[in-house]
């Protein structure tokens, strides 16, 4: 289900979903842009690819069924339906293919849809590992710290007998 507060993408990004899926071709219902009086087909036992508008949303929340996936346009969100399977984790190298295969295609648009640019991304990036390295150096030197405490303990024990 997409929703988004701009009728014309809605119709945009379901067309880019079954291109996406070429040679393929999706043969389940499509309705790009849903009138609020059709919502009660949301509850559909069957696969479909539908957008509504944002403000049809609310009143559509008892029409969407348990294994339903909303993607809201407007703020890239993807909600999970109660009831859908959790989806594979994508394995670590094949993120990273992707992620450069879309900067490298996409640019600047891949980060802008996130609220991010590529440069804020990298700083945030780096930022994260030198974090990281930073907690990994203060969990060294608290181990070490707590190794020796017992060892002095002891040395100071038998400098007293």
């Amino acid at each position: 289900l997409l929703v988004s507060s701009q009728a014309s993408l809605l119709t945009v990004c379901a067309e880019i979903l079954c291109s996406l899926i070429f040679p393929m071709q999706w043969s389940h219902l499509y309705i790009p842009l849903l009138p609020r009086s059709l919502t009660p087909i949301l509850d559909a036992p069957v696969p479909y690819l539908v957008g509504i508008t944002a403000d049809i949303l609310p009143d559509t929340k008892n029409d969407i069924g348990a294994e339903t996936i909303v993607v809201n346009l407007d703020t890239n969100e993807v909600i999970m339906g109660l009831s859908t399977p959790d989806l594979p984790p994508l394995p670590e190298s094949r993120r990273n293919k992707l992620e450069k295969a879309l900067e490298r295609t996409a640019g600047d648009v891949f980060w802008n849809a996130r609220g991010l640019t590529s440069k804020r991304f990298l700083e945030a990036k780096r930022l994260d590992t030198k974090a990281a390295a930073a907690a990994a150096k203060a969990e060294e030197a608290a181990e070490r710290e707590k190794n020796t405490a017992p060892e002095a303990a002891l040395s100071g024990q038998t400098d007293a007998e």
